[in-house]
């Protein structure tokens, strides 16, 4: 038998440059080092914030002598479903009429991938599929649909690096000259630049996308911590269904629930008909069985409780309140301490984002050089989480901010 490998000609994957800086800043031993690259929402003390109704369902789970033990159905937990549905849609038509549904799925790529698989099977059927994205979406978004066979993916402009807004214009001219029947991506509440659409903003993109017969494939990330209402974050989804829209939505419930490694998603979907909605559903359920046969059900028990529980559902609501709360005072706080350092440059957009995400609006080259010199590790487009800033460290956070931008350190 031949002592050479089968596999001997595989290469190593390319680095993903998330993963790169995250072994940087672990090798890193500055102790003033600030790793604002992270997924979860941190508290004051820079531990992973978890509502205090999350917990309390936890504790009755763990004691609970009826707990059931079984696989969920590959579709997820029935109770799970209908809770998160409502949430995202309200009391709608399309829930009433039986024309909404969705499918737990293991996070968000695990919507995000069933509903790309889907898209590519029975999408548009008999011509190539064309997928938009934001330009300064993850990488990720791009990987999950290769990987079910998309290969026309284009991207959309979204971020005004200038004045840290939204780029409509762009956004809108990007979308008018790409194909008729793609499916955008579209990011809402806590999306990956922090900044917000106005309603006003939504009708334009609607407005394109119907003209153009055009797929709406929402990212509705964490509903609640953007503006601290659920219903105010669910609006452009709600907006789009009045339209007449069909349309897919990924739910995550990660840092809204303090659900972090217990990988919650759902895969919403609506359609026009209760008989499209089946056969919809059965097709996904297909996929799923495929993909990972059954979903984890100690996240989703929770959620469902939670949500299915008007007590524990009023002081989880009353909880993502303090917690924007809290957010939007460290907004302010780094944005007074830069204007009192007399850093050459307006800050006011850091105030009118919203939600964990934040775009400083620093440079490639300031970026690389916060983190080689000042020990403090953000994303290449200056975006960071900005729940990992707190008392021990924003003092020299936006000091360092100030050396890079006025003093080119």
């Amino acid at each position: 038998m031949t002592t050479l490998s089968v596999f001997l000609d595989v290469p190593k994957s390319i680095k993903d440059k998330d993963k790169q800086q995250e072994e940087d800043f672990l090798k890193d031993r500055d102790r003033r080092k600030v790793f604002f690259r992270q997924r979860v929402f941190l508290s004051e003390d820079g531990q992973p914030w978890v509502p205090l109704p999350v917990k309390k369902v936890y504790l009755q789970i763990v004691n609970d002598p009826t707990r059931n033990y079984e696989y969920l159905p590959a579709s997820g937990a029935p109770e799970f479903i209908r809770g998160v549905t409502e949430l995202a849609l309200g009391k709608t038509n399309a829930i009433l009429q039986n024309r909404a549904s969705g499918v737990q799925t293991p996070g968000t790529s695990g919507a995000f991938r069933i509903g790309a698989e889907f898209l590519q099977r029975w999408y548009n059927v008999n011509r190539k599929t064309s997928v938009c994205i934001a330009l300064l979406a993850h990488d990720r978004y791009r990987w999950i649909f290769e990987a079910a066979g998309i290969r026309d993916i284009r991207t959309y402009r979204f971020l005004d690096t200038k004045n840290m807004d939204l780029a409509l214009p762009e956004m809108l001219e990007d979308l008018e000259n790409s194909p008729d029947n793609s499916v955008v991506v579209l990011p809402t509440s806590c999306n990956p630049t922090g900044v917000q659409l106005s309603s006003s903003d939504w009708e334009q993109i609607a407005d394109v996308m119907k003209r153009k017969s055009m797929f709406p494939f929402f990212h509705l990330k964490d509903q609640g911590l953007a503006s601290g209402d659920t219903d105010t974050d669910a609006w452009p989804v709600r907006y789009f269904l009045s339209e007449g829209f069909e349309l897919f939505c990924t739910q995550t419930f990660s840092a809204s629930f303090g659900l972090y490694g217990e990988r919650v998603g759902n895969l919403l979907f609506v359609m026009k008909s209760n008989e499209v909605l089946l056969s919809v559903r059965s097709q996904l359920e297909n996929l799923a069985l495929g993909l990972w046969s059954t979903p984890p059900c100690i996240g989703s028990r929770v959620v469902a409780t939670v949500l299915n529980n008007p007590s524990l559902y009023a002081e989880w609501q009353e909880s993502l309140k303090i917690a924007v709360r809290r957010l939007m005072i460290i907004r302010e706080k780094i944005r007074e301490k830069l204007r009192l350092l007399e850093t050459l440059k307006c800050w006011d957009h850091l105030t009118r984002q919203a939600g964990l995400s934040a775009s400083i609006g620093l440079t490639l080259s300031e970026v690389e050089i916060l983190a080689k010199r000042k020990h403090i590790y953000l994303c290449d487009q200056g975006q960071m989480n900005i729940s990992g800033l707190n008392a021990s460290n924003l003092d020299y956070v936006t000091q360092a901010i100030h050396d890079v931008t006025v003093n080119d350190c």
